[in-house]
């Protein structure tokens, strides 16, 4: 709960300072409060949707590397094996 509290907050502040737009003015009609409120849920599903392409960008990454992870432990494991043999035989 508290992380998606966190992920509500950071949205609703970037939506405030790179999209400004659809604020209601103090004093304004009932009308003007609704047609606000449309428009800040518009940009939290904006928010939203770009926090997820993000994310799976950054998982497919990820997964692009392990073949990387996977050559570099292979070679760890050979060398500990060879320094296993070779401190064995002195």
């Amino acid at each position: 709960m508290a992380a998606s509290l966190k992920l509500l907050l950071y949205i609703s502040l970037l939506a405030a300072v790179f999209a400004p737009f659809g604020m209601a003015a103090a004093g304004s009609a009932l009308s003007a409060y609704g047609l606000g409120l449309g428009f800040y849920l518009m940009k939290l599903v904006a928010g939203a949707m770009l926090l997820a392409l993000f994310e799976i960008s950054i998982a497919k990454m990820r997964v692009f590397r392990v073949p990387e992870f996977l050559g570099a432990a292979l070679m760890l494991g050979l060398l500990a094996t060879i320094l296993q043999l070779v401190s064995r035989s002195l």
